[in-house]
């Protein structure tokens, strides 16, 4: 995927960043951790990154300390440009794989994951 995003100039981690902030909408940085099962701080440099091409803002939330990531319009843009690009990527991986096993595979991955979240 590095090399689909490359022309993009951003790296997997951020492009996951704004998938999620995509997807889930506005979050603090725990939330982010706590999805990724990460320590918060690891999230402070790849969310600056984005604040300083304007693809996310962080703004403060109720408590001063709390930081609030959002999407930019930029942001959103770039999503939606992006997901155009990797579309034949995409589908090319999931040449040959059923729409039931893709469906099955989401399931496992989901319990791995709840599995894993118990254990942290």
């Amino acid at each position: 995927m590095q090399e689909e995003l490359l022309p993009f100039g951003i790296s997997v981690t951020q492009w996951a960043l704004i998938r999620y902030l995509k997807t889930n909408g506005p979050a603090n940085f725990s939330d982010v951790a706590d999805y990724w099962q990460v320590e918060k701080p690891a999230i402070t440099p790849i969310a600056q990154k984005l604040s300083v091409r304007e693809l996310i803002s962080i703004l403060s939330g109720a408590d001063k300390r709390q930081k609030i990531m959002y999407l930019s319009e930029k942001g959103e843009t770039l999503h939606k440009t992006i997901m155009e690009a990797t579309d034949p990527f995409l589908e090319e991986l999931m040449e040959g794989i059923s729409q039931e096993e893709r469906d099955a595979a989401a399931i496992v991955l989901e319990k791995l994951i709840m599995n894993l979240k118990r254990r942290g």
